[in-house]
């Protein structure tokens, strides 16, 4: 029996280990290093830690924090934006606001986004982001994750000096990164990014053990932008983005086969979306070990369609979920995402069987520490493992009865009913506070961004006129901290 002063002990009416049964009237000992002591009936470690301080949390359902496979906190302003645009028109619109925006007003928008996680029961990001916005916000705030830094060029004239910027912000990054975050490259997709340059970036990332993370397969836009080199992206975008002088090559494959051709896939690659995949494209995956994240309401929301999550996962390929940035689900609420890749596959598929509850709580925490190579440290509640965990109340009358409480977070809850959000022991929020941040200051400010994008967006359609090379090329150094 230890006696200490220096545990804690959460209890509440249900816990959900995840990777272990449900405890009923269940507990999980928290350690002074922020670690998982022990998970089970809560008298049991009651009385073993007769020191320990207790939070009760009543009629609630205990379980890991969320791990969001792929966020854009810097665009949380831009939520609502372009609410009813396709992909491809939304993505050529999207350039011009992003423009607008000063690094400043980016940590503003980031900052929002993070303290949304938090509240929402995210504890562990994996941010694609240029800048150290997202860094900054998510590292203050105190969440978990990594940070991928996003590469664009398709023009090798410039390929010294993008390398040479990605080195100078991949330094910056690694000095400026908190304890809870490490830091990856992000070629952002195959229509942005020259083979030369993916090359590079996946050369660099193995030098120096680096994950990575890309948009790939999003829509049939890059489907017949790869196989035919004809379309919007070959087209609109590129003008857009300044790039139109450039010889646009075909090459006869689908995006994942354009990838595999130039050897970047493998274990620690995160494929964000793979909606246009064959099923030859999926056993290039599970053969390369690259994990996906899936973003159902992002794809669906743009009209680019139905992952097939189902075949993924039958081939034992990594999956975890996503919720993309705000400016195309709008809401970083990853109940909202598990409801909707539930509905959208039993129906794509006329199968109730493709998917239950219990499977979608999986992949939106075990399953996406899976797909981010940190299963050993979070995803599920298990002893030696961090103490990232959310307590979501289920003690409204939409919840009654909950006979199983898989059903009941699937089924019916959504971000407002997290009441308590920990990560490494340390709680992050608490019914409806967040510890040491100020939300009301945040959210105003915040506010005064989304008014001067207004100024640019007359009734969603934005006006004319992105950068010549893209908002990123004047993105500031990282703060150091």
């Amino acid at each position: 029996m230890t006696i200490t002063s220096d545990i804690t002990v959460y209890r509440a009416d249900w816990v959900l280990p995840v990777a272990a049964p449900v405890w009923l009237d269940g507990g999980v000992a928290v350690g002074p290093d922020g670690r998982i002591l022990a998970v089970g009936p809560a008298p049991r470690l009651v009385a073993d830690h007769p020191g320990a301080a207790l939070v009760d949390c009543g009629r609630s359902i205990l379980m890991p924090g969320f791990v969001n496979c792929h966020s854009h906190l810097e665009y949380t302003t831009f939520r609502g934006i372009l609410d009813d645009a396709e992909f491809g028109d939304w993505i050529i619109n999207l350039v011009d606001v992003k423009a607008s925006l000063t690094p400043e007003e980016y940590l503003v928008s980031a900052r929002l986004g993070a303290i949304e996680a938090a509240s929402s029961g995210v504890t562990t990001i994996a941010d694609t982001s240029y800048g150290g916005a997202a860094l900054e916000a998510a590292g203050s705030t105190g969440l978990r994750g990594r940070v991928y830094l996003e590469v664009f060029g398709v023009d090798d004239t410039r390929f010294d000096d993008t390398m040479a910027d990605v080195l100078r912000r991949l330094e910056e990054a690694q000095a400026a990164a908190p304890a809870t975050f490490d830091i990856g490259l992000a070629p952002h997709a195959p229509y942005t990014v020259s083979s030369r340059l993916y090359q590079a970036v996946s050369t660099l990332a193995r030098e120096r053990g680096l994950k990575v993370m890309s948009h790939v397969a999003e829509s049939e836009h890059e489907l017949t932008y790869i196989r035919s080199g004809s379309g919007k992206f070959a087209h609109d975008y590129r003008e857009k983005m300044g790039w139109e002088r450039m010889l646009v090559q075909p090459y006869g494959v689908t995006p994942i086969k354009y990838l595999q051709q130039w050897g970047v896939l493998h274990p620690d690659f995160v494929a964000v979306h793979c909606v246009n995949v064959t099923r030859d494209d999926i056993h290039t995956l599970r053969a390369k070990d690259v994990a996906v994240a899936h973003c159902p309401k992002s794809n669906a929301k743009l009209g680019c369609g139905i992952a097939p999550l189902s075949g993924l996962l039958h081939e034992g390929v990594r999956v975890g979920i996503g919720t993309d940035s705000p400016a195309s689900s709008n809401i970083m609420d990853m109940f909202d995402e598990m409801r909707a890749m539930l509905l959208l596959h039993r129906a794509a598929e006329r199968d109730v069987t493709v998917l239950d509850a219990q499977a979608c709580v999986r992949l939106a925490t075990l399953g996406g520490a899976e797909a981010l190579g940190m299963e050993a440290e979070v995803g599920s509640l298990e002893p030696g493992k961090w103490a990232d965990l959310i307590a979501v109340d289920v003690s409204r009358p939409q919840f009654a009865p909950v006979d199983d409480p898989y059903s009941a977070l699937v089924y019916g809850a959504n971000q407002n009913d997290v009441r308590l959000t920990v990560v490494g022991g340390r709680e992050l929020f608490r019914d409806g506070v967040h510890v040491g941040v100020d939300a009301d200051a945040v959210r105003a400010r915040a506010v005064g961004v989304r008014e001067k994008l207004h100024d640019r967006v007359r009734l969603g359609v934005v006006e004319v006129g992105a950068a010549e090379s893209g908002w990123w090329h004047a993105s500031p150094p990282i703060p150091r901290r």
